[in-house]
């Protein structure tokens, strides 16, 4: 059920009351005399004070309750996340942009929205990456380059293979003898259009377009050298040229630390550095072994063009730049940067769905989604748009990539046969594995919290193991005090499979009944468990980037976590009694 916003309920209540005593009191009173009328007036002046204190404090009642709240998850596919998007591209149905890379930003809005090619800021973006190629090939910067490349792949990689490979020409004039990319007049590398560089090459290599091997080997390499030794990157890269890292100082912050992440993870998959999480049921899986209607798959025409030789790019090294930039990146997220707020945002989603992709867990609705839908709800523009540096009409199509979730929906067009769109590797019930428009996917049964009870109860419990494998079936419905009882229990004293899930219930009930619990899971030594618990943390208080652990936490770290979410629980509880 769609939830009203609290200043819409708020403005409601106030201002209820005042009319309907008014409307009471001229039915009594249909024609009074002048002393029934002084009476009247009294007595309405009575009233109305008497509703205007009633009104405060519901008021103020809503206000603290929708404190604690919970927000409802949403996706890219919410009802109330496709009206923002829709009345987004609404705004950009009626702009233009004179160069190539913003005509192509706009049309990737359109094309990923699922809108027909043949609108006419689609079409615009094509026609002008024919006729403007000498124009963008003057263009001091590659992002328009980029963008062109990203375009035409993602429309037709086939019928604009010619252009796309005129463009990467132009593209390659960009990267300096280092490996990284920037402006043509100047020497040193960006570490904001080297992201992009990889981006363009990483999505011809998921349109069956080979990039050259040197050219990403050489751009890997200059981003792990100009990592800050503290795992975050600045602007523009200070090139050690080998050996020990130096300081980053040009404007080092959390836009480029998730610019430098997203480039290692795009390089380091497109030459076969990094891939996503496999089980070894799947690794060790037959062909003959699978049921008939799953061996289509291996007849499918594969379009990702094959992974790029390494050459001399150390994993070992690449592993470091992305172990210390993701420690610096969750210690230090925000949302917020306010300069270039849309753009960062689509730079959160390409950074998130890169760690699902490669990670293997997949979240359905994530905190940082919420809390970025959340955040351009409110600043949506009564005419669709969005604004910061980069002008109303990129804002505005950087934001709906961001909500459409962009990155994730190319990720999911690049997986391969033996890849579940749900998950990362077949289950260990292959009768529940079944092709679906090209697709594997998992037949799920939706599993009760009362079924959840009994399986946990035998441990080795198969239905459990497969639980734990599919946690998105779990029907968290219609749980009563009992089946809460329980579930808090096993919290506290289960086995650790148990723990996760039952931790994983309590949190979809999003009641802050359950927040002592989930504060008590914090300390658990699963660090699963701990996650979860903070996650259902974040849902109930309604506060998306919460008080942490980040997910690598150390145990300091933990503990003034911990001593956090009890203060906060003091002050919405303040007569509860006190957590241990």
């Amino acid at each position: 059920m769609k939830a009203m916003t609290r200043s819409t309920d708020s403005k409601r209540i106030a201002e209820s009351y005042p009319p309907s005593h008014s409307e009471g009191l001229r039915r009594i009173w249909p024609d009074p005399s002048e002393h029934l009328r002084a009476t009247a007036s009294g007595i309405w002046t009575a009233c109305r004070s008497a509703a205007s204190r009633l009104a405060a404090f519901f008021v103020a009642a809503c206000t603290a309750l929708a404190a604690v709240a919970p927000t409802l998850a949403v996706t890219p596919e919410s009802p109330e996340v496709l009206a923002v998007i829709d009345k987004g591209l609404a705004y950009l149905d009626k702009q233009t942009q004179s160069d190539v890379g913003g005509k192509c930003l706009i049309a990737l809005a359109f094309h990923k929205r699922g809108v027909s090619d043949n609108h006419v800021r689609i079409a615009e973006a094509v026609q002008a990456c024919k006729e403007m190629v000498e124009a963008e090939r003057a263009q001091n910067y590659d992002y328009g380059k980029c963008l062109a490349i990203i375009f035409l792949s993602e429309m037709n990689s086939a019928a604009h293979r010619e252009l796309i490979n005129t463009y990467v020409k132009q593209l390659n004039e960009h990267q300096k003898p280092h490996g990284g990319f920037g402006y043509l007049s100047e020497p040193v590398g960006d570490t904001s259009q080297t992201q992009y560089a990889a981006l363009a090459y990483w999505e011809m290599m998921n349109h069956g377009i080979s990039p050259e091997a040197d050219a990403v080997q050489r751009c890997l390499g200059w981003i792990m050298r100009t990592r800050d030794p503290s795992g975050v990157w600045a602007y523009k890269g200070v090139d050690p040229g080998g050996g020990s890292l130096v300081k980053q100082s040009e404007s080092p912050g959390v836009s480029m630390a998730a610019a430098g992440m997203c480039a290692s993870m795009l390089l380091g998959n497109s030459l076969g550095l990094l891939k996503p999480n496999q089980t070894e049921d799947l690794l060790a899986i037959k062909q003959e072994d699978l049921p008939p209607a799953l061996r289509k798959e291996e007849v499918k025409k594969k379009v990702r063009a094959p992974d790029l030789p390494s050459g001399d790019v150390s994993p070992q090294q690449l592993a470091e730049t992305l172990k210390a930039g993701r420690a610096w990146y969750e210690k230090n997220f925000t949302l917020e940067w306010p300069e270039y707020q849309s753009y960062y945002l689509y730079s959160i989603e390409r950074y998130h769905s890169f760690e699902e992709f490669l990670g293997g867990r997949r979240v359905e609705s994530p905190d940082w989604y919420n809390a970025g839908f959340e955040k351009l709800k409110r600043t949506q523009a009564e005419d669709g748009s969005w604004n910061d540096r980069a002008g109303a009409p990129a804002a505005t199509a950087f934001s709906i990539l961001f909500l459409l979730r962009s990155t994730q929906q190319s990720i999911d067009a690049s997986l391969g046969e033996g890849t579940l769109v749900g998950g990362r590797g077949l289950p260990r019930d292959l009768s529940k594995v079944q092709l679906r428009g090209g697709k594997l996917v998992v037949e799920q049964n939706r599993t009760e919290v009362d079924e959840l009870l009994g399986m946990l109860d035998d441990s080795k419990s198969e239905s459990l193991e497969a639980l734990l494998d599919s946690p998105a079936a779990l029907q968290v419905t219609n749980v009563g005090p009992e089946q809460a009882r329980r579930l808090q229990q096993v919290v506290r004293s289960g086995p650790a499979g148990a723990r996760l899930l039952a931790v994983g219930a309590l949190s979809e009930l999003r009641k802050i009944d359950h927040a002592p619990t989930l504060i008590f899971a914090l300390t658990d030594p699963d660090k699963r468990v701990v996650r979860r618990a903070r996650d259902g943390l974040r849902s109930i208080s309604r506060s998306f980037e919460g008080f942490g652990p980040p997910d690598n936490f150390e145990e300091p770290e933990r503990v003034a976590a911990i001593e956090r979410w009890k203060a906060w629980y003091r002050a919405v509880r303040p007569d509860a009694a006190a957590l241990p």
